[in-house]
């Protein structure tokens, strides 16, 4: 602003001398210096008004900008700032901020999913206690078989919740390139070991074919219970022999994939439903013990791990995982270290 003001002095100064060379005196209701300043005070108010007026239209679309990113809150968390108006520069700014606000809108949305199923499936479980309660207070005597049932039930829908609940933190939070290379075939013989015993209780057969090593990156422990899970739901709900296979699909036109399928005898799940029966606390049938939460954890741990999970049309049942092969030689290396 000074240097304009001072530029604009200096111009005028020969018109200035032209015009009191033609008038034979001084035009000037002022002498110098004072005249000088004078054309220095008027050429910087003009030069602050042209700077307010340039950076105001220059920057107007950022004020903008800064409307939009005041609505985002609780009540409108998918408001996002629009780039299209933004200079250049600023738009990778603005896009981090927007991907950030995804993120937590994402998860403020699964703390609101988790509360609103926990208050949902715990009424019913907790209002059958207080009555079975009720009754003993009424008659005087416990049945302490039903209460048991009751208590267990509820521990294992907590339970349940809980780990979807976690599991899902993990999705958001974690590093996909930092998680270590597990070997899925020794976590899917460690659930199907643990499963065996209720198959045989049963009366139901569950044979395993899987290779020695099948080399994934992951949590090991949120890959033994989707594995676990898978074998629970085709306990609970299908019928006849339970196979448990595993191995590698190299045609899948998007790379080689490690692919595990579970399948029993049952009539299997209509086409129509499609992955809604993947969705929380949806059951195959009204009078199931389960609480319709085993594929639901089974989807959540196939997407942390950048996966997907489907059940196969046709009979007999199959639910198919398949989940991104570690590389090669981290699969080596892997190797090494289970031998």
């Amino acid at each position: 602003m000074f240097s304009l003001g001072l530029g604009g002095a200096f111009a005028l100064d020969p018109i200035d001398r032209q015009a009191q060379a033609i008038a034979g005196r001084d035009v000037f209701l002022f002498r110098d210096p004072y005249q000088d300043m004078l054309i220095l005070s008027v050429y910087s108010a003009g030069a602050i008004l042209l700077i307010w007026l340039v950076s105001g239209w220059s920057l107007r679309h950022l004020a903008s900008a800064s409307r939009e990113a005041a609505i985002v809150g609780p009540g409108s968390p998918g408001a996002r700032i629009s780039t299209e108006r933004l200079p250049q520069e600023i738009r990778p700014l603005v896009g981090a901020i927007n991907d950030a606000l995804d993120r937590l809108t994402e998860a403020y949305q699964a703390e609101q999913r988790f509360v609103a199923d926990a208050a949902h499936e715990l009424r019913t479980p907790l209002a059958v206690l207080s009555l079975h309660l009720q009754r003993a207070k009424l008659g005087g005597t416990l049945d302490w078989n039903t209460i048991d049932h009751d208590v267990e039930q509820l521990n294992r829908l907590v339970g349940q919740l809980l780990d979807l609940a976690r599991k899902e933190h993990a999705r958001q939070t974690e590093v996909p390139g930092a998680r270590p290379v597990v070997n899925l075939s020794r976590l899917a013989r460690e659930a199907a070991a643990a499963v065996f015993p209720l198959a045989d209780g049963a009366g139901r057969k569950l044979a395993v074919d899987l290779p020695e090593t099948l080399a994934v990156r992951g949590n090991s422990e949120d890959l033994r219970d989707m594995i676990r899970n898978l074998l629970d739901n085709a306990l609970i709900h299908g019928c006849g022999e339970i196979r448990l296979v595993a191995g590698v699909d190299a045609d899948t036109g998007i790379g080689r994939l490690v692919c595990i399928t579970v399948s029993d005898e049952g009539i299997g799940v209509p086409e129509a439903l499609g992955d809604t029966v993947f969705d929380r606390f949806r059951k195959g049938s009204s009078e199931s013990s389960g609480h319709g939460l085993g594929l639901a954890i089974v989807r959540e741990v196939a997407r942390g791990h950048d996966g997907n999970v489907a059940f196969e049309p046709g009979k007999p049942c199959r639910i198919k995982v398949t989940l991104p092969i570690a590389n090669e030689a981290a699969s080596v290396a892997h190797i090494g270290d289970e031998l």
